[in-house]
């Protein structure tokens, strides 16, 4: 063994003082690991420089390491001053540790010999780190066609007429597509992606293509409220449909209807002028945006539009526009895209639509369809109310049926139509048809208000409320803190004067006797 390391020291070299523990054990691993004498010789061959690993300089993970990984997701250079900084803080009076300070180039290839999966640790959190790590995929095979449905809302990155005063807004687009086909089964769109948009693409879903068993989406304000889950009451329970929700912050979950959303709904957007994606003109959608805000404000105002305007307004889509292309794309998807993830035919992909044909065609229509009628009543929302003396009361509007005082001071289902608030459906908590009842009073209105006219209620006072606090911190800032002078204090050199005592007045002889013995202890 001394032969040997005798032999090994024979280097060029001054430093060279023996062989290290590393080493060693280094030579005795590389020896054992090969089975063949051509291998030994191969690996222990000198000349042959091996790579440093992080794992193997404990500067790295201990002193750099913390300033590299920081949510706020530091550049390697930006680290590695810190890191500098750190390392002459520490050993400022050992300047040999000084003169051993590693390089940038040298930390910087240590962290490109990092696992990505390992180097985004600590930098990133939630879905970003999720997406450098194993996934497990999911088999859509072992599901019949209708077996999972997967929803979800994104809102278009375009400009539109508003289907009511007119004006550029953004809006809501709703998809639902089977998982098994790829299928796009139903859309809806809308101001934003609120419980009736969500209603309104599973109605219209349910009415082409018959009745899910699984529903799947994010649990969103939109796709998880009491209208759709609510028990007994909820839309889903009364279809027999388990709607099941994803995790938060985890969208691979629901990554086929993600992928879907990030790519119909920009080439539908891109079919128009007023297009504002990542990949539109910065400048020009700049300008752009100036010009619909003065449109904006002119038809706000009532103002007669100028040149510039009605070009502008020329070019604005209006929302039948819209829907038209919208139904144009989805036509277009389910007939003409051949999906990747579906099987192939004479080397092609199959489409949405020939691939769902053909599994019917194979396993059978065993798909439950709802008619017309059953299509209204299961899609109209229900709560629950208590029957006092004929009456309920839903919505702040007063509704009367002769049948109700039967179940007086019970409590009942009342399902109603969110477009027709003139009567309702009165049914028992098992679902026993009672009566209807007709709107006949009102405390707030004299007409009856609609729950969309409600919705559009709300959803304008939150958009009063938040520009009120915008004008409220526009205020404040006009109002700086302004510090009130200090004044000197000089109570602390005025002597303080006490207050003469009031007489007492007895009413009896015996509480004056008993003051004096009470004098007299305490002196």
């Amino acid at each position: 063994l001394q032969r040997a390391a005798t032999l090994a020291n024979a280097k060029k070299g001054r430093t060279r003082q023996g062989v290290g523990k590393s080493s060693l054990q280094e030579w005795v691993s590389l020896y054992l690991s090969a089975e063949r004498p051509q291998e030994r010789l191969a690996i222990l061959a000198p000349g042959q420089p091996k790579k440093q690993r992080p794992e193997d300089m404990t500067w790295f993970y201990t002193l750099f390491w913390p300033h590299y990984a920081r949510p706020c997701g530091p550049t390697v250079l930006e680290a590695y001053r810190a890191f500098q900084a750190d390392w002459q803080s520490k050993y400022h009076d050992q300047p040999a540790m000084l003169a051993a300070l590693p390089t940038y180039d040298k930390v910087n290839r240590m962290v490109r010999r990092v696992a990505p999966n390992r180097r985004v640790k600590g930098r990133v959190t939630g879905s970003a780190l999720k997406a450098y790590q194993v996934y497990q995929q999911r088999d859509w095979a072992q599901m019949p066609v209708n077996g999972c449905w997967i929803a979800d809302g994104k809102s278009l990155n375009m400009k539109v007429a508003h289907p009511i005063h007119g004006r550029p807004f953004t809006p809501e687009l709703t998809l639902v597509l089977d998982g098994r086909t790829r299928y796009l089964v139903g859309w809806s769109l809308s101001l934003s992606e609120n419980a009736i948009a969500v209603a309104d693409a599973w109605r219209y879903a349910i009415q082409h293509h018959g009745k899910p068993l699984f529903a799947y989406s994010d649990n969103g304000g939109g796709e998880t409220n009491k209208m759709l889950d609510a028990d007994i009451t909820g839309i889903f329970p009364r279809l027999g449909i388990e709607h099941i929700t994803g995790i938060p912050g985890n969208p691979q979950a629901r990554g086929i209807i993600e992928r879907l959303n990030g790519v119909l709904p920009r080439r539908l957007a891109l079919r128009f002028q007023t297009y504002n994606g990542l990949s539109a003109d910065p400048n020009g959608v700049r300008v752009q945006g100036q010009k619909l805000l003065s449109l904006s404000n002119a038809l706000r105002q009532g103002k007669e539009l100028n040149p510039v305007q009605q070009k502008t307004l020329a070019i604005l889509p209006s929302w039948r526009q819209l829907i038209d292309a919208i139904e144009e794309e989805v036509q277009r998807y389910n007939h003409s895209h051949e999906h990747s993830a579906l099987p192939k035919v004479d080397g092609k992909s199959m489409t949405p639509a020939a691939y769902r044909k053909a599994l019917l065609t194979e396993q059978g229509d065993d798909i439950e369809y709802l008619t017309p009628g059953e299509l209204r009543e299961m899609f109209m929302p229900e709560e629950k109310r208590v029957a006092q003396r004929g009456w309920v009361e839903l919505l702040n509007n007063q509704y009367l049926a002769k049948e109700l005082i039967e179940v007086d001071c019970q409590t009942v289902r009342v399902a109603y139509d969110i477009h027709n608030p003139n009567e309702v459906i009165i049914r028992q908590m098992d679902g026993a048809y009672l009566c209807t009842a007709l709107w006949n009073g009102n405390t707030a209105s004299p007409v009856p208000v609609s729950r969309v006219e409600q919705a559009l209620e709300a959803r304008a006072k939150r958009h009063i409320k938040l520009a009120e606090s915008k004008i409220q911190d526009a205020k404040d800032e006009l109002r700086p803190v302004i510090d009130a002078p200090r004044e000197s204090d000089y109570s602390l050199l005025i002597p303080k004067v006490s207050a003469p005592e009031k007489e007492k007045v007895y009413l009896f002889e015996s509480e004056y006797e008993h003051d004096i013995k009470q004098v007299g202890n305490n002196r």
